[in-house]
């Protein structure tokens, strides 16, 4: 057969990419940012040429090197892994910069071989920029950068007088604030060299801020900043927010260790770990917060717990894109999502290790989220799925429909977190091509044996973890939070963790258990339909399994194991294929 015919027969064979879109308010006047899901078959390619308007743009790995601050991360963990053990990921994106406002442009992807050869194309993708929006700029409102004025008057005011698809600019300079309050059909944008500064001081957070579900009897501080009514117990509506920008948004939560270096020798900010017995020698706006709580009578517990503010709050949003700033230092939560609808988080850096319950991202009772190019070093979980508590989250909808991708994960309790509110269900959940390196555990899912609901049809797949401090997996229902507050009626029901998909992953050098799953067999409460496929272990920890039933595992490897590599009791149903050691039987 001719040479020519073979070539062509091989970038034939190249499955071309699916599904090619714009995130939900993804683009502006100059910029487009593309996704893509891989094809089913994806063996032999190593990268995605993006077209527009008939001409390349280039490949998505180099495209990734320029715009995603995960990027960096995750190339170091590949050159530090000498032995070529983990799984490489395949990036889903590309950022096209430097458009014209109001022109509509034509793209296409192609998938590309180790030999440059190409797919066909992709079917075309047509998105239109937006025209330049109007500025509204707080400095003209009065607002001063200097780090010591409090310029809440200032920036809301500025936010009120916002037209309809306008910008509000936080320029250079460091500009304290209290509580804010955005509208809907704006942008937020923190410019290059501002911080948005959370004030200090708990008077500048109304107390009446929200309500975290329907049945729950404590009202928890505004935010710094706020998509909710200011009457909690009224329900309003939003749509079309965007909070972007190169700056910083600094809760001003806790006091500062000595920085920390991160695998770039960059400096990483080290918040002071607290909880309810220190925070008035640990917090700055977290120490106010719980004094004055408790001074109204709450006990220690509740304030501490409760009545913190988060450094985001965001309800009932429709279309909310999160892009490019960093986050640091929040008296608790860092970006809450309730009840939101359809919400991107792409190229921000949270760096709020180790603020006491510093996540990175939670969504709650939400549908439709993508979360890709971030890099997470956080004081909590960093990206987090929660459903409601107890009997009445029943009535609640479900958390559904994420996909996270192309995440870098250091430091945290759980890199993709299910729980422990699983009273809604959580379903619907895919995270694949990411890569950690020192997080607590990979895929984190934990509930109670009177929390009800649990989560379903989650996909775990093509990811590389590298030494988490407790587990590479953990599916649990012996969870406790000890600041949590037990204000809802108990489910008869036990949190359940069911269709759930690990598959081509490694784990290497983990310090508790490879896979740790806690049912409880005594009262019949089993997780069940979990499948393991291709997954390698590196490392001393082995598997311990209590509570499993109707689960597979396939082609799973143990290398370097201490002592039994298989520790299973109290479950029933489960098949190995291809394992490696064989359980003892």
């Amino acid at each position: 057969m001719p040479l020519a015919l073979l070539a062509s027969g091989a970038a034939l064979a190249l499955e071309a990419p699916r599904n090619i879109q714009v995130p939900t308010l993804a683009y502006d006047d100059r910029q487009i940012i593309l996704v893509r899901e891989k094809p089913q078959d994806a063996a032999g390619i190593v990268d995605y040429h993006v077209y527009m308007d008939g001409r390349t743009l280039g490949g998505a790995n180099a495209n990734n090197d320029q715009h995603s601050p995960a990027k960096p991360y995750i190339d170091q963990f590949y050159a530090t892994d000498t032995d070529n053990f983990h799984h490489r990921i395949a990036i889903h994106n590309f950022t096209v910069d430097g458009l014209k406002p109001e022109t509509e442009y034509r793209f296409t992807v192609r998938s590309v071989d180790a030999q440059g050869r190409e797919s066909a194309d992709s079917p075309v993708l047509v998105q239109r920029t937006t025209a330049v929006a109007e500025v509204f700029n707080i400095e003209a409102q009065g607002a001063k950068g200097d780090g010591k004025t409090l310029n809440t008057a200032a920036i809301q005011k500025t936010i009120d007088a916002c037209s309809l698809n306008c910008k509000v600019l936080i320029p250079a300079g460091v500009f304290k604030t209290g509580a804010l309050y955005l509208k809907s059909n704006m942008t937020l944008e923190i410019a290059e060299g501002a911080t948005l500064l959370g004030s200090e001081r708990s008077e500048d957070y109304p107390l009446q801020g929200y309500i975290q579900y329907p049945y729950s009897t404590m009202v928890r501080p505004a935010s710094l900043i706020n998509a909710l009514p200011r009457d909690p117990r009224q329900h309003q509506s939003f749509e079309n927010i965007r909070i972007v920008g190169k700056g910083t948004i600094d809760g001003n939560g806790w006091k500062r260790n000595d920085d920390s270096q991160d695998e770039l020798g960059k400096p990483l900010p080290f918040y002071r770990a607290s909880d309810n017995t220190r925070y008035r020698e640990d917090g700055i706006l977290a120490k106010d917060q719980v004094e004055k709580a408790v001074a109204r009578g709450i006990i220690v517990k509740d304030a501490y717990g409760q009545m913190r503010s988060s450094l985001m709050t965001l309800r009932n949003v429709r279309n909310l894109f999160y892009g490019g700033f960093t986050v640091l230092n929040p008296a608790y939560h860092g970006i809450m999502n309730l009840e939101t609808e359809n919400v991107v988080m792409a190229g921000t850096l949270h760096k709020t290790y180790d603020a006491n319950n510093g996540d990175g991202i939670e969504f709650a009772n939400s549908k439709g989220a993508m979360v890709f190019n971030n890099f997470f070093d956080t004081g909590d979980d960093c990206v987090n799925f929660a459903s409601g508590t107890g009997a009445d989250a029943s009535k609640q909808p479900p958390q559904e429909d994420a996909w996270i991708f192309n995440n870098f994960f250091r430091r945290g309790h759980g890199m993709v977190v299910a729980g422990s509110h699983t009273g809604g269900w959580i379903q619907n959940i895919l995270a694949e091509d990411n890569v950690s390196d020192g997080t607590d555990t990979g895929l984190r899912m934990k509930s109670t044996n009177f929390m009800g609901g649990g989560a379903r049809n989650v996909t775990f797949r093509d990811s590389a973890i590298r030494k988490p401090v407790k587990q590479g997996v953990i599916m649990t229902l012996d969870y406790h939070d000890p600041n949590a507050i037990l204000d809802y009626e108990r489910s008869t029901v036990a949190g359940q963790f069911r269709d759930i998909r690990v598959s081509n992953v490694t784990v290497e050098d983990t310090a508790g258990a490879a896979i740790q799953v806690k049912g409880d067999s005594a009262h019949d409460a089993f997780h069940e339909n979990v499948a393991f496929e291709q997954v390698r272990f590196k490392g001393g920890a082995g598997a311990q399994i209590d509570g499993l039933r109707d689960s597979s595992f396939t082609d799973v490897s143990f290398v370097g194991t201490q002592g039994e590599a298989w520790n299973i009791k109290g479950s029933e149903g489960l098949r190995f294929d291809r394992v490696e050691p064989q359980p003892r039987q």
